[in-house]
C-alpha cells in the first residue's frame, strides 16, 4: 500500500484546527493539556511584575498571555507570556521584546531548543525560561544576533531594561504562589 505524501501544514491549515496546537516547521504539535495550578499561578505573578513596571514607562508596551505568535507561514508558537511594544489587533506578528516560557516536563526540551533557536533567529530581544521544579530562572538577551545568558537566579530580584524602562522580577514571590 502506498502512503500519501503530506505537505507541511501552513498557518492557513492551523487557523482551521480546533483545540490547542503549535505549528513548528510545518508540523502540527499538540500542546499539553490546560496548564495546571502552579503554571497558572506563575504566569499571573510574572505578568504582574511586568505590568507593574510598565506603568512607569513612557512607551506603551503590552503583556499578552498564551497569544499566538505568527512567525511565518510554517511556524506559529504560543508563548506563555509575550511583551510587545505595539498594540496587537488579533495575534502577535512582530518579534516581542520579551518572551517568557514556564517550563514543564512535557515542554522543557522544546522550550530549550527549538523555541530558543527560533526566538533568537527572529529577533526576540529577551528570552526568559522559568523552571519551577528546579526553582531557577534564566534570562537571555540577544546580543550580536545570538542569545547570551545575562542572568540566572533561584531567588531575589532579577532586572532587565525594555524600551528605557527597568523591569524587576521578584522571584521569591513567584515561588510563594506555587
Amino acid at each position: 500500500m502506498a502512503l500519501a505524501y503530506k505537505l507541511p501544514y501552513t498557518y492557513k491549515d492551523y487557523s482551521q484546527w480546533e483545540g490547542d496546537w503549535e505549528l513548528i516547521n510545518g508540523e502540527a504539535v499538540a500542546m499539553a493539556p490546560s496548564p495546571f495550578g502552579p503554571h497558572q499561578s506563575l504566569l499571573i505573578a510574572i505578568s504582574s511584575d511586568i505590568r507593574n513596571a510598565l506603568k512607569k514607562c513612557p512607551k506603551r508596551c503590552f503583556v499578552y498571555a498564551e497569544l499566538d505568535y505568527i512567525i511565518d507561514e510554517f511556524n506559529v508558537f504560543r508563548p506563555d507570556i509575550a511583551l510587545v511594544c505595539q498594540k496587537v489587533k488579533d495575534f502577535i506578528r512582530i518579534p516581542p521584546k520579551l518572551i517568557v516560557e514556564i517550563l514543564s516536563p512535557s515542554t522543557a526540551l522544546k522550550d530549550r531548543t527549538i523555541k530558543f533557536q527560533t526566538y533568537q533567529n527572529e529577533g526576540v530581544e529577551y528570552y526568559m525560561m522559568v523552571d519551577y521544579e528546579l526553582r531557577k530562572v534564566a534570562l537571555y538577551k540577544r546580543i550580536d544576533f545570538e542569545y547570551k545568558k545575562i542572568d540566572e537566579k533561584e531567588g531575589g530580584v532579577m532586572e532587565m531594561g525594555i524600551e528605557s524602562c527597568k523591569v524587576e522580577f521578584f522571584i521569591d514571590e513567584w515561588w510563594e504562589v506555587i
